[in-house]
């Protein structure tokens, strides 16, 4: 399976990043081609939990991963990685943080996606760039 990779560092702090990445709502806010999520379970962010997921329906020439169902939490290192897998899609996904010199968060994103899925080399720098805007937005 293709294996495409960004990294970005982000306008905020680690521990600001973090709290977004925390609550299965803001999900939605920043992995394109997702539109609601809800956790399943009570805890939110941490290994074994599920989320519900609900993609956007649209129409299109391409064919794009149905990113509806569920997303499973695999491991979570607070406020330093984060594993997870989009079921239905099978895309498994790993975000690294850690702080850079001047106190902003460096973010690694790596998708692992099943050939002739409609996702490239680009989704992860999207998803960063969706990330930084909602991080700068919420610290502003």
């Amino acid at each position: 399976m293709p294996r495409y990779a960004a990294r970005r560092v982000l306008p905020a702090a680690v521990d600001e990043v973090w709290a977004v990445l925390a609550e299965p709502g803001r999900f939605a806010e920043w992995w394109p081609g997702v539109e609601r999520v809800g956790s399943t379970v009570r805890r939110g962010l941490a290994p074994g939990a599920l989320w519900q997921i609900e993609g956007a329906n649209r129409l299109s020439l391409l064919r794009r991963p149905e990113l509806g169902g569920t997303l499973l939490v695999l491991e979570v290192v607070p406020h330093r990685r984060l594993a997870f897998q989009l079921g239905e899609a099978r895309i498994d996904v790993e975000l690294e943080l850690e702080s850079t010199e001047d106190g902003q968060a460096a973010a690694t994103l790596a998708v692992e996606v099943p050939r002739f899925t409609g996702i490239g080399r680009a989704f992860p720098s999207q998803a960063l760039g969706k990330l930084a805007e909602l991080v700068r937005s919420a610290s502003g």
